[in-house]
């Protein structure tokens, strides 16, 4: 495997370099930021180690992180500076922490691990692969360290028994980054198998519009998902193996879905979530600001798709634009990337397609009397008997079929007869048709839940997340699939939006062939239940069922490009086509742009920049085409160029200094003003037309954001000339202003009048100066 490499490769160390020494910004001033930290410090004094570390309960926890950031930022120095003091200090409290730590313990030791994981694994390996003081010995032990101490920590349920969402991104990019250093093959695959097939924390965790399992529970722990499958990414790509092209780009439809709602873009929300929840609505708040607005991972992805792919990630560009780049950040900030990497081989998801015969019925658990499925019209009447399902009970009837290999059955529930309050009708896998054998099931009972069930499978949570409601709302959609061993149940609305809300292990012995079809319980047993089926589909159905008209696509986003508007829509089931349609006007006359779109994706090109276009998508099969979907509308444009580069700073009070520091690029650094009146002066040196300017506020009081001023141009730097006045400006990360009449000025300065309130200080983080360029 490549050294360094998790993440960090040695040609990006060597560019990061090559800017920080010219002192090219933003690079030089975010690593101005990470050098004034005291972890990065010689004088740095290690608070460990501890032979035991433990997360929920803590002990000891605060000093491995401290200690852990310490030896990232004192190999980073090392790097850029070539005294060989930091990375003798940071390899010595590597090695201590390695021969002393024995225990890495707790519910949550995953989290600590996954957040933590590019820093002593990226420091770990910028010694080893850049620093001539680095033995092999050094490298046997921390990989001993890793391999027995930190790497159980990181998945200590069992394989595959990860927690949701963010809890087992968090363990995928611990695992995958400390595989890359140990030169663990055999680990680094299994978790790109697992990163690309468990749909409750990998790439499959979300949907066709980008939504991750935890988008509706918080946008931090949205972002913690998606910065975790985000940093393995790129650390696998550093490996040559490219999962950031899986399911059309999904890494990059999550970043625009973060960026697009914390930009506070108007967006719907589709339900989904994962086994912890599944989420109906929207209950988080938008514009979340932590974590640098998610500066790490968005850095990433558009260095990923935008600069290596050559696509479009309007969104991500628009929240670039204020978002600072910090001591962190820097490492993964690029302005070119030509390297390469190739897709994995295609996944092991099993497909399904209709069943109109070849069911076998079982009557299982005494269930009695006999029950019968029928099909007809499109539909499957199953009726069935027994005592009922939950836990240790296991009587109903199944209409089943053996697969062999990995498997699915898709069912929706039309209607359930009211046997019972707890009757319920729904799908199950089974290793054997005897009673009580392993099995799982997702089900929906009288009263429209989605239940769930995972009996004899080993599951993260136990029972409480193998048995319980997965949903109380309209999702009448369920869904089982087996690959290799391990069974997930889903729950969804439409058929295509699945969430998988339930993950079990089959352990050894695992059968190569499983038994799959629909469940019937009437919970009255001696009587039967009547249940009705729609749009069944299995791994090696016929095929036989007649087409549907598909409905429409729950829900479509539009995204402002750079002559071209890239959507996305959430696929509809059935559809094998989709036709994109385009109005001037909401609610206007549609013209088609695209017909035949076989993916739930398209850019349109025809458009231009400075035009608002409004969009539908409707899908189609052999029955016909469904209504058009809820419209999105978006205004392509053509990014101006930031002009405030390479020329001269200063303010009111002659402190060129302080001034740069709101040209730099890098909303991390303050233009901190003494005075409640003021101004910012950048001299271009040469001649420019400004059409826009941008003010961004820095994270300091609100009191001190300037609030009064005038936008200035000059040609002598003493005459000037106001180009625009605002007044009783509110905070906001950046804020944009035209222009009305914009002329060329070689000077331009912002003339402070007045601020939020502060009685001594004004400050800004970034002041921009945007023109037209070719």
């Amino acid at each position: 495997m490549k050294h360094p490499g998790a993440p960090l490769t040695l040609s990006d160390l060597q560019t990061l370099k090559v800017y920080v020494d010219q002192g090219k910004e933003p690079w030089k001033s975010a690593y101005d930021q990470m050098a004034s930290s005291y972890m990065s410090k010689l004088t740095y004094e290690r608070y460990g180690p501890f032979a035991k570390v433990s997360r929920a309960p803590n002990e000891n926890l605060q000093a491995w992180r401290n200690d852990m950031v310490a030896i990232w930022n004192l190999s980073r120095m090392w790097y850029f500076t070539r005294d060989d003091r930091y990375a003798e200090k940071a390899h010595e409290m590597l090695l201590a922490w390695a021969t002393t730590q024995t225990e890495f313990s707790g519910r949550e030791s995953m989290l600590d691990l996954g957040d933590y994981a590019y820093m002593f694994v990226g420091g770990a390996d910028i010694l080893r692969g850049a620093w001539s003081g680095w033995k092999e010995a050094d490298t046997a032990i921390v990989k001993k360290y890793f391999k027995d101490v930190l790497m159980p920590a990181a998945n200590p349920y069992g394989e595959s028994s990860y927690g949701a969402a963010n809890k087992g991104a968090l363990a995928l990019v611990a695992l995958g980054l400390m595989a890359i250093y140990n030169d663990d093959l055999e680990t680094l695959d299994k978790v790109v198998y697992q990163t690309r097939t468990l749909a409750h924390i990998g790439l499959r965790n979300s949907n066709d519009i980008g939504m991750l399992g935890d988008s509706l529970r918080d946008q931090g722990h949205a972002y913690g998902q998606f910065r975790s499958l985000t940093m393995l990414a790129e650390a696998l790509w550093s490996q040559g193996i490219d999962i950031y092209s899986d399911l059309d780009n999904r890494l990059l439809a999550a970043g625009e879905y973060f960026a697009r709602v914390n930009e506070l873009v108007p967006t719907a929300a589709l339900p989904f979530g994962t086994t912890d929840a599944y989420y109906t609505s929207d209950r988080t708040g938008h514009g979340w600001q932590g974590g640098g607005g998610g500066n790490v991972a968005l850095t990433q992805i558009y260095g990923a798709y935008v600069l290596r792919k050559g696509l479009q990630a309007p969104f991500i560009a628009q929240r670039r634009l204020w978002m600072p780049v910090d001591g962190d950040s820097f490492m993964f900030l690029k302005d070119s990337d030509t390297s390469k990497a190739t897709p994995p081989p295609a996944l092991p998801i099993p497909s399904t397609t209709s069943i109109t015969s070849g069911f076998s019925n079982a009557d299982i658990g005494g269930a009695s009397p006999a029950g019968a499925a029928t099909y007809a019209a499109g539909k499957w009447n199953v009726a069935g008997a027994g005592w009922g399902i939950w836990g240790a009970l296991d009587s109903c009837h199944f209409a089943y079929k053996a697969i062999t290999g990995n498997g699915s059955i898709i069912a929706k529930v039309e209607s359930l007869q009211n046997t019972h309050p707890s009757a319920m009708a729904g799908v199950m896998m089974r290793t054997s048709l005897d009673p009580g054998a392993p099995r799982a099931w997702m089900a929906i009972n009288y009263k429209g839940e989605a239940l769930q069930n995972m009996t004899k499978l080993a599951v993260y949570g136990g029972s409480n997340y193998a048995n319980k409601v997965a949903s109380s709302g309209p999702t009448y959609w369920v869904k089982l699939e087996r690959i290799g061993n391990i069974i997930t149940g889903y729950v969804s609305p439409d058929g295509t939006n699945w969430a998988a809300t339930d993950v079990g292990r089959i352990d050894a012995p695992v059968p190569d062939t499983i038994y799959v079809g629909l469940v019937v319980t009437s919970v009255t047993n001696g009587t039967l239940n009547s249940s009705t089926f729609s749009n069944v589909q299995i791994t090696g159905g016929d095929g036989g069922a007649p087409s549907v008209i598909p409905a429409a696509p729950a829900m479509l986003l539009a995204s402002p490009g750079d002559g071209a508007v890239p959507l996305r829509w959430q696929a509809s089931f059935g559809a094998t086509s989709y036709t994109v349609k385009r109005s001037a006007f909401n609610g206007g006359p549609t013209t088609t742009i695209a017909s035949g779109v076989t993916g739930s994706s398209y850019t349109d090109k025809s458009v231009i920049n400075g035009t608002t276009y409004y969009y539908t998508v409707t899908a189609t099969n052999s029955a016909g085409t469904s209504d058009n979907s809820p419209a999105d509308s978006a205004t392509p444009v053509r990014p101006m160029v930031n002009v405030a580069t390479g020329g001269t700073a200063n303010d009111s009070e002659n402190n060129p200094a302080n001034a740069r520091n709101a040209f730099d690029q890098n909303s991390a650094t303050q233009w901190f003003h003494t005075g409640v009146t003021g101004w910012l002066q950048y001299d271009l040196g040469h001649t420019e037309i400004v059409q826009r300017y941008t003010v961004t506020s820095f994270s300091d009081k609100v009191s001190r954001d300037p609030k009064n001023w005038q936008f200035q141009g000059s040609n002598n730097g003493a005459t000037w000339t106001t180009l625009d006045t605002q007044s009783n400006q509110e905070r906001f990360e950046l804020k944009s202003y035209m222009v009305a009449s914009p002329s060329s000025y070689r000077y331009y300065r912002l003339n402070i009048t007045a601020n939020n309130g502060d009685s001594k200080f004004t400050g800004l983080a970034e002041f921009g100066l945007f023109a037209s360029k070719p």
